[in-house]
């Protein structure tokens, strides 16, 4: 009685911590549209669309972005009975790279063929899966935290998949620098991949 009073004292409030990662998530995927602008200037409608265009697909790659991350944060979450300090302290520092994604797309929106625009995306996409990978470790390591066994073991894989969606995207980094296209394909197919293989985990699971 005693050990498990102990342990409740250390458990905080789960459900508030992930209002504010669906706060903080939608919040981003706001500030995104906020940086596309119908270009002044242009010798008509036709001309200034073509213009926005390269801003609109960068646009479109980090909203999937965001979406495919928030939606392995979902799957996360549902596996996870309490929070503790450190996994606040970890969401924390992980949330810190999902509001910096409309300053990325805004760097690569106005820069869309520059090799260093898109390490600057690319970096940011790998450290918010490495963090979202430390949160996930964390948790699968801290049975208290979980309703049972199946858990851990989901969380665990879901830290897997996050490790291997990091590497994904380190390989845009030297891709950056050999051929533009390249990397934006490897950006492209990353988050995606990290939502289809969380959510295909979930239904082998059920």
């Amino acid at each position: 009685m005693t050990t498990h009073s102990h342990l409740d004292a250390h458990h905080v409030d789960l459900g508030r911590l992930v209002t504010l990662i669906d706060g903080v998530f939608a919040v981003a995927l706001t500030l995104l549209v906020l940086d596309l602008k119908l270009p002044t200037g242009a010798p008509g409608l036709a001309a200034a669309l073509r213009q926005m265009l390269p801003g609109f697909l960068v646009y479109l790659i980090v909203f999937a972005s965001i979406a495919g991350y928030w939606t392995q944060h979902h799957f996360a979450f549902q596996y996870i009975s309490r929070g503790d300090s450190r996994l606040i302290l970890l969401s924390l520092v992980n949330l810190l790279f999902v509001t910096l994604y409309p300053l990325m797309a805004s760097i690569v929106g106005a820069h869309p063929l520059e090799p260093l625009a898109i390490v600057c995306l690319s970096s940011n996409s790998l450290l918010y899966c490495l963090s979202a990978w430390a949160v996930w470790s964390h948790a699968a390591a801290r049975q208290d935290l979980l309703a049972g066994d199946a858990e851990r073991r989901a969380l665990q894989r879901l830290a897997r998949i996050m490790l291997l969606v990091a590497a994904c995207l380190a390989l845009a980094l030297p891709l950056a620098y050999l051929s533009v296209y390249l990397a934006y394909a490897d950006l492209i197919l990353c988050a995606p991949l990290a939502a289809w293989m969380g959510g295909r985990r979930r239904a082998s699971r059920s």
